[in-house]
C-alpha cells in the first residue's frame, strides 16, 4: 500500500509539472527582422526578444534588447518593429507601446500613449511598419 502511495504521488507531480504546459497554448512568432522573436509563454505573458547563439534573450551583455508583456498587436518592417502591449490594472486594461530596432538593437518605450508612439516612430522610424497584426491571430 505504501508504494502505491509513492507511484500515485510521483505520477500526481509529474502531472502538476508537464499538465501545466499541457493546457496552455504557446507558441513563438519569429518572422520578425534580424532575429528577433515574440514567444507566448503563457496565458497572460509574452516575452519578445533576439536569438542570439541559439538562446533567446532579452539583454546583450547589459544592454536591454526586448520586453516581457503581452503583446496584443504589432506592426513590422525590414528593420523595426512597433509593438502594442496591454496590461490589467484596477478592473481597467491599460495600453502601453514600444519600438524596436532590430538592426541597432535599440528598444524604445514603454510609451503610455499612442500619440508618443506615433510621435516617436514618425521621427525614428523611416520605413513603413505597416497594418497592426493581432498576436491572437497568430496559433490559428
Amino acid at each position: 500500500m505504501e508504494k502505491i502511495k509513492k507511484v500515485f504521488v510521483v505520477i500526481l507531480f509529474l502531472f502538476v509539472i508537464t499538465g501545466c504546459s499541457l493546457f496552455t497554448d504557446t507558441w513563438t512568432y519569429d518572422d520578425l527582422p534580424h532575429e528577433y522573436a515574440i514567444q507566448k509563454t503563457g496565458e497572460t505573458t509574452m516575452v519578445v526578444g533576439k536569438y542570439i547563439d541559439d538562446l533567446f534573450e532579452i539583454k546583450n551583455g547589459k544592454k536591454q534588447i526586448g520586453f516581457e508583456a503581452y503583446v496584443t498587436e504589432f506592426q513590422s518592417g525590414e528593420r523595426y518593429v512597433g509593438f502594442k502591449c496591454a496590461k490589467s490594472a484596477n478592473e481597467s486594461v491599460e495600453l502601453f507601446f514600444y519600438i524596436i530596432d532590430t538592426e541597432k538593437e535599440d528598444l524604445y518605450g514603454p510609451y503610455d500613449m499612442e500619440s508618443t508612439y506615433e510621435a516617436v516612430k514618425s521621427r525614428i522610424v523611416d520605413e513603413d511598419l505597416g497594418e497592426w497584426i493581432k498576436t491572437s491571430t497568430i496559433n490559428e
